[in-house]
């Protein structure tokens, strides 16, 4: 049993009513907690994004709308977010349906105010964030990603995972994306990149 499973940032604030929502998003609970409860895996992690308010991700601390285009600081971008996943916040919680007794480790991501992290792997600018360590210290050969949002932190977790030579597999039925219109565009990247879908 050499498989790993990274669910992403499973949080109140990027279901149907947080601040940053995902359509459909309670849609793949019922497939998340099969597979949390599957037994299948060496470790199971779970990403939380986890913000200061000053965090500079957040349109307000720019005086500027959400998902305004920003790409002036490494790091950050290329969007501007709503407020979201502030720390000890309700926002930042797991979703409630989720059955996180499974979890066996949680990454707390996007902690620093200048610097974001979509993926479970890397901060924006290039930190490790000691996934891939540990993965690696525990003889992990194989990686399944579930969890949201497709074409933000589970495409980014993915590809850094196939960067640190793991094979890589996203649950596609256990996974919704921000923008729809992107996922086809967004598979074709990861599927170039080495990334299975499952």
């Amino acid at each position: 049993m050499n498989k790993a499973l990274i669910a992403v940032d499973l949080q109140n604030d990027f279901y149907e009513n947080g601040n940053l929502g995902v359509k459909e998003a309670s849609k793949i609970n019922q497939t998340v907690n099969r597979y949390l409860a599957a037994k299948e895996y060496k470790l199971i992690v779970a990403s939380q994004d986890w913000h200061p308010e000053s965090h500079l991700s957040f349109a307000v601390n720019h005086n500027q709308k959400p998902y305004t285009p920003y790409n002036e600081q490494k790091g950050l971008g290329p969007l501007l977010w709503p407020k979201h996943c502030v720390q000890n916040s309700e926002g930042a919680e797991f979703q409630a349906d989720i059955e996180t007794k499974y979890f066996d480790y949680i990454l707390r991501k996007g902690s620093l105010k200048k610097v974001d992290s979509y993926s479970a792997f890397y901060d924006n600018d290039g930190s490790d964030l000691g996934l891939a360590g540990l993965l690696k210290s525990l003889a992990v050969k194989e990686v399944d990603i579930l969890g949201l949002a497709f074409d933000y932190c589970v495409k980014f977790t993915a590809l850094d995972s196939i960067k640190n030579d793991f094979k890589t597999n996203i649950i596609l039925k256990a996974t919704k994306a921000v923008n729809k219109e992107n996922v086809a565009e967004v598979k074709a990247e990861l599927k170039e990149a080495g990334v299975n879908f499952k």
